[in-house]
């Protein structure tokens, strides 16, 4: 009963909207209402599919960021080029063990340069990363497992004027560690160079992923 109650009511109106709406009409805006009916349909996929590809986007971005902070991509802007070389001119009651650059000296100027706001840096081509180490086997020093000989030309990008004025700031440790033993040492302001990617190895053999990022 309850059914065919609702069918005479929608029978009824549908008679009503006849008569009060020429047939034309409601022909009109039976197709206006499919119209808008498949517009929105097509704006709902537009929406999807946008918002799939700003999800990609972010998610693509954050990995190119977190690849350059690791030091797998080459980077480029201003920043200092540093040269650092032994002493040239050694007399002769000098030991020159004690006149040419050792490791920790290199490794110093590296960290100092860090220290200021170093971005990316690189020695003699070789890019320095987190797990950089700095060992020397005779004269020759070794940064991770490349030799290396003088000069050692670094190269750091970030504000040229900071890291100049840091690298050389007074009683700092290029003047108390690099200057007083007679080293060579230069460092001039660049407008933009370019940095190389780390081409060696990133393995752990031991640390493990934190569950859930912590």
């Amino acid at each position: 009963m309850l059914l065919a109650m609702l069918v005479i009511w929608q029978f009824r109106t549908q008679e009503q909207m006849r008569k009060w709406l020429p047939s034309s009409n409601v022909d009109e805006l039976a197709t206006l209402l499919k119209s808008q009916e498949d517009t929105q349909k097509r704006l709902e996929s537009e929406i999807l599919t946008l918002r799939n590809q700003l999800h990609n986007y972010d998610r693509d971005s954050e990995l190119e960021r977190m690849r350059a902070v690791a030091g797998l991509t080459a980077l480029e802007g201003p920043g200092v080029e540093v040269l650092l070389d032994d002493k040239k001119d050694i007399a002769h009651d000098e030991e020159p063990i004690f006149f040419i650059v050792h490791y920790d000296q290199l490794e110093g100027v590296v960290n100092e340069l860090f220290a200021a706001g170093a971005e990316a840096l690189e020695i003699n081509g070789e890019r320095v990363v987190t797990t950089t180490g700095f060992s020397c086997v005779g004269t020759t020093i070794l940064v991770d497992t490349k030799r290396m000989a003088p000069p050692y030309i670094i190269r750091a990008i970030g504000d040229p004027q900071t890291l100049e004025n840091a690298i050389l700031i007074r009683g700092g440790y290029v003047e108390q560690q690099i200057l007083q033993w007679g080293l060579e040492f230069q460092v001039k302001r660049v407008e933009n160079q370019k940095i190389h990617a780390y081409r060696g190895s990133l393995n752990f053999d031991y640390a493990r992923v934190v569950g859930g990022g912590q």
